[in-house]
């Protein structure tokens, strides 16, 4: 009991940082891209347009930042509940998962053809420059050769 009397700021200190650095983690190794938008993700949304509006006001931005925390730590919680309520298989299942990235690809997809489109004569173009290119080598070689 003395131990705990001497050293009670201590404890609460590491406590408090074991805490952040394991929500720094997860939130680390989340996916940071999802078509459902789950996870962190809504919570750096908002993030980033909290960010955007503060305008170099550093209390502001602390603000937003202390703000961005507590909305992780609540879907670290909403994790946790759902899991004992049994509709999840594991406590993390609902910010550490494979992200559906198919409107990405979609978008991928069609930005390619459209690229295509305007530039019809791009690989003819492309063997150009690296053609160039090979000659320029070749001369900057001869070049550091001859001196």
């Amino acid at each position: 009991m003395k131990f705990l009397k001497h050293h009670w700021f201590n404890i609460f200190i590491v406590i408090f940082i074991l805490i952040s650095m394991g929500q720094t983690i997860l939130v680390a190794f989340s996916p940071r891209e999802d078509r459902l938008n789950r996870g962190f993700i809504p919570c750096t949304k908002q993030l980033t347009t909290e960010l955007i509006d503060c305008q170099s006001s550093m209390w502001c931005i602390t603000k937003a930042v202390i703000s961005n925390g507590g909305c992780d730590l609540k879907i670290i919680g909403q994790g946790f509940r759902l899991w004992i309520k049994g509709e999840q298989s594991a406590p993390w299942s609902n910010y550490l998962y494979s992200p559906d990235l198919s409107h990405l690809n979609n978008d991928l997809n069609e930005n390619s053809e459209l690229f295509y489109e305007e530039n019809p004569n791009f690989l003819q173009d492309f063997e150009k420059v690296k053609q160039d290119y090979q000659k320029l080598e070749e001369s900057n070689s001869n070049d550091k050769t001859e001196n």
